[in-house]
């Protein structure tokens, strides 16, 4: 192509089109304008691609042009995009009795003509024409006077098409994309790019960071890709240099000597070849049926394939193919060339040549020993809020569905879930956001580093791990969790909740202590299970920072019991034999971790793991010895749901309000009356100003005992300072603790409310007196009493309210059922067993 004769393309979006009519129009109307070789208009893309002559028409023109018709244009790449052109020489015949300024004119006005030149002496025509638009026989039927110039022809056909060769492959390339932060983003890259002429593929990876394009680069250029990806405000750097896909072994030559297909009965391939091989490889990287369905469409469409056969459980290809034209590392490299050339593909041991000949039969497959299973890793999430094996099996019931996922095993002691997963398909991040989706907190554990498994065929090869241990079948890698190790539990009683918010505000703020895992609060029921490191933290601090957020608070000395301790009262020993008899027994149980028992007192004292071992086992065990034993029995009394504290802290604080609130509403309410009563003289008896002024101040309470100290506003100050630092004392309290922590809540507001028409008064009260005001200023005392009376009188009566349902739920907790019968049934709800004995049921 001559650098100087250039035909540029642009894509223009269009706006407005309904129906192809409009297509059409755009179509016939663009394309008579001077220098628009050709126009190709889509309805369903709503845009415009343009070939056009940059010397007569620039893409700017061109927008005009389509707004001119009615419809919207806009130009999203202002850089057009070079086309490739192509020189023609026609040799003129004898014959021709034309002049040559008209076989000039005739072949200007053709579409895809973009230069003329005329050599008279040599008797030739030298045409620059648009492949894609006009070919060589059109332009002789335009002129047929003109022929082509064979040798010249041909010679420049070599060199076009060794130019077109080199150009017109596609290329692969990687770049960097930041600033991606959900699908919306990848999409929106995808859809923009997608469009640009030359961008045959584009896929981006939000995890990643990246994206792969598969482009020509005869008709876009990738600092071009760059510019429209950094356009849409997205950082962008080429991450890996473009390379062409090629098929590595199976070179340009060989394509071009491969038999072509007839157009008949011989375009059904041979069943097979004379010297036929199969091959199997390995295949990283799928991850659906698509991805199988392009590599085997891809590599059937070769000549030298027989067939293929892909398995996406086994990430696996058989190769049926002719090994005197192709070797098995071409197909490799044919394998990850297929688009979008992720794919990574290695070649097992496992080949099995055929051949026609009879002895070809007895040919045997090469054994294979490799493993051809998935690699997979397992991640520990930890998980808040499970409460009961409700939530174990909702969490591995929706997780094990998930894609990718192999199997997972959550505990319910540990707040946590292993799963094993392949990384090809999901990622912990994923897992833990499904996890969160489902209503708990799940975060990825700090010291967990992600485990190879292997999935082996047989026992006998060993696995090698991240940690260069090695695992033989049947053994599970376990990775050492310092929450699981060292966790406890306990339970504090918590008062002073009023709604959620309390509950949320205590959780929040708790989990941010050193050493505290996770904590569950329950509002009906006033009480917080929390999971703590006592190495870092122990209860009595606990309970102190959840008084210092202005709740009350008290370390439940017993509630541990339900928690891996149990306390059995053992009847039946009668010397210390028995004594060692029933320790060394239950010790040699799993999950028993410590056990005392004392013959003085018949009682036992048993540490154990419930995720291992349950009390009734623990029971039946010592029963079997030939003993007897039954829990302690605990208070029922569930005293700790009243609101009995609450209800006489908040009917004194309403008390010591109302107490002095009421002569401050009795002052108030006589100056208002009193007031009433002047303004109806001034209007009876026509007073001026000054005897208004005059008969205000003669009133005892406006009488002033100081100069600007009035007695009204002395005793409204002696009636608000008790009930300001005495009623309002709870509500201070409160509002410290909430600000220390810097939250507000509605004692924040209140005190805020009264402290400022309190300082207010007394500043103002202040400065009349230093100014010995004659004139009475206006102060707000009245306001504080009125506030906190009203609030105080709301607060106690919300606490007589859940005061009367807590003492509901006690009476119900004391009618719990204390014995239940166990009733074993099969699968098939088929009894098995039927105790008649009463077993203890287990409150904890």
């Amino acid at each position: 192509m001559d650098p100087s004769m250039g035909v540029n393309s642009v894509t223009i979006s269009v706006e407005g089109m309904t129906c192809n009519s409009c297509v059409w129009t755009i179509e016939q109307q663009i394309g008579k304008v001077n220098g628009v070789h050709h126009i190709k208009v889509s309805l369903e893309e709503k845009n415009a691609t343009i070939i056009y002559d940059p010397k007569l028409q620039t893409p700017k023109t061109l927008q005009e042009a389509i707004d001119d018709m009615g419809f919207d244009a806009v130009i999203h790449n202002p850089d057009p995009l070079p086309v490739l052109t192509d020189t023609l020489f026609l040799t003129v015949t004898a014959s021709l009795t034309l002049p040559w300024d008209h076989i000039q004119s005739t072949l200007l006005k053709t579409k895809g003509v973009t230069d003329i030149k005329i050599y008279p002496q040599k008797r030739t025509v030298a045409v620059t024409i648009i492949p894609s638009i006009v070919n060589a026989n059109q332009i002789k039927e335009l002129v047929p006077e003109l022929s082509l110039d064979t040798g010249t022809l041909e010679k420049k056909s070599g060199a076009c098409e060794d130019h077109s060769m080199a150009q017109a492959g596609e290329v692969v390339l990687k770049m960097k994309v930041e600033g991606m932060t959900c699908h919306s983003c990848t999409s929106t890259i995808e859809g923009k790019i997608g469009k640009l002429q030359g961008v045959q593929r584009i896929k981006v990876s939000l995890d990643n960071q990246e994206a792969t394009i598969v482009y020509q680069p005869h008709l876009i250029s990738v600092e071009e890709m760059k510019k429209q990806i950094e356009a849409m405000g997205f950082p962008a750097f080429v991450k890996k240099q473009p390379k062409y896909l090629k098929l590595g072994a199976i070179d340009v030559e060989r394509l071009k000597n491969t038999p072509v297909k007839s157009s008949e009965g011989s375009q059904q391939r041979s069943p097979s070849y004379t010297n036929d091989s199969t091959a199997t490889f390995i295949i990283d990287g799928m991850h659906c049926k698509s991805c199988v369905s392009n590599i085997e469409s891809t590599l059937s469409a070769l000549q030298y394939v027989s067939s293929i056969v892909v398995s996406l459980e086994n990430r696996s290809a058989i190769v049926k193919y002719n090994a005197s034209s192709v070797t098995p590392e071409s197909l490799r490299k044919a394998i990850e060339a297929v688009s979008p050339g992720l794919y990574r593909v290695s070649i097992t041991s496992e080949v099995e040549s055929t051949s026609n000949s009879p002895s070809s039969s007895s040919l045997q497959k090469i054994p294979l020993n490799v493993v051809s299973q998935p690699l997979t890793q397992e991640t520990v999430i930890n998980i808040d809020g499970m409460t009961c094996n409700s939530c174990v099996q909702s969490i591995e019931g929706v997780i094990s569905k998930k894609p990718g996922v192999k199997s997972i095993r959550v505990s319910l002691a540990n707040s946590n879930g292993t799963v094993e997963y392949d990384p090809l398909l999901t990622s912990p991040e994923t897992l833990r956001g499904a996890i969160e989706d489902m209503g708990f907190d799940a975060t990825l554990s700090d010291t967990n580093e992600p485990l190879v498994v292997i999935a082996q065929p047989s026992s006998e090869m060993p696995l090698l791990t991240s940690t260069n241990e090695f695992y033989t079948k049947g053994m599970t890698p376990v990775q050492d969790k310092e929450e699981g190790k060292n966790s406890s539990k306990c339970y504090i009683q918590v008062t002073g909740m009023t709604c959620a918010s309390c509950v949320a505000n205590i959780e929040r703020n708790l989990r941010r202590e050193e050493g505290i895992y996770s904590i569950l609060v329950a509002l009906m029921a006033g009480k917080a299970e929390v999971r703590y490191n006592p190495a870092v933290i122990q209860p009595p601090m606990i309970a102190e920072f959840i008084r210092e957020l202005g709740f009350g608070a008290t370390v439940i000395e017993n509630a541990d019991e339900g928690d891996g301790v149990l306390e059995l009262v053992v009847r039946g020993m009668t010397c210390a034999s028995c004594v060692h008899k029933i320790e060394s027994s239950l010790t040699k149980h799993r999950g028993i971790l410590y056990c005392s028992v004392a013959l003085a007192t018949n009682k036992a004292h048993i540490k154990y793991d419930p995720e291992i071992i349950g009390p009734r086992d623990i029971i039946h065990t010592i029963e079997s010895l030939g003993f007897e034993a039954s829990l302690v029995k605990k208070d029922r009394s569930a005293s700790h749901l009243d609101h009995k504290r609450e209800i006489r802290q908040w009917r004194r604080s309403f008390l010591v309000s109302l107490f002095f609130c009421i002569p401050v509403m009795g002052l108030m309410i006589y100056m208002m009356v009193m007031d009433h009563h002047f303004a109806t003289l001034h209007h009876n008896q026509n007073m001026s100003k000054e005897e208004m002024i005059n008969l205000h101040s003669s009133m005892f309470l406006e009488r002033q005992i100081l100069p600007g100290l009035s007695v009204m506003n002395l005793l409204s100050f002696l009636l608000c300072v008790p009930v300001q630092f005495f009623g309002g004392w709870y509500f201070y309290i409160q509002a410290y603790k909430a600000l220390k922590h810097k939250t507000a809540n509605m004692d924040v507001l209140i005190v805020l409310a009264t402290t400022i028409a309190f300082a207010y008064s007394l500043i103002i009260l202040l400065v009349a007196m230093y100014e010995r005001a004659k004139v009475n200023p206006i102060t707000f005392f009245d306001t504080p009493p009125m506030l906190f009376v009203f609030i105080a009188l709301g607060r106690w009566l919300e606490h007589i309210a859940k005061g009367k349902t807590s003492e509901a739920l006690a009476k119900l907790i004391s009618l719990q059922a204390t014995e239940a019968t166990i009733v074993t049934l099969d699968s098939d709800n088929i009894l098995l067993r039927y105790l008649s004995s009463l077993f203890p049921l287990l409150f904890f």
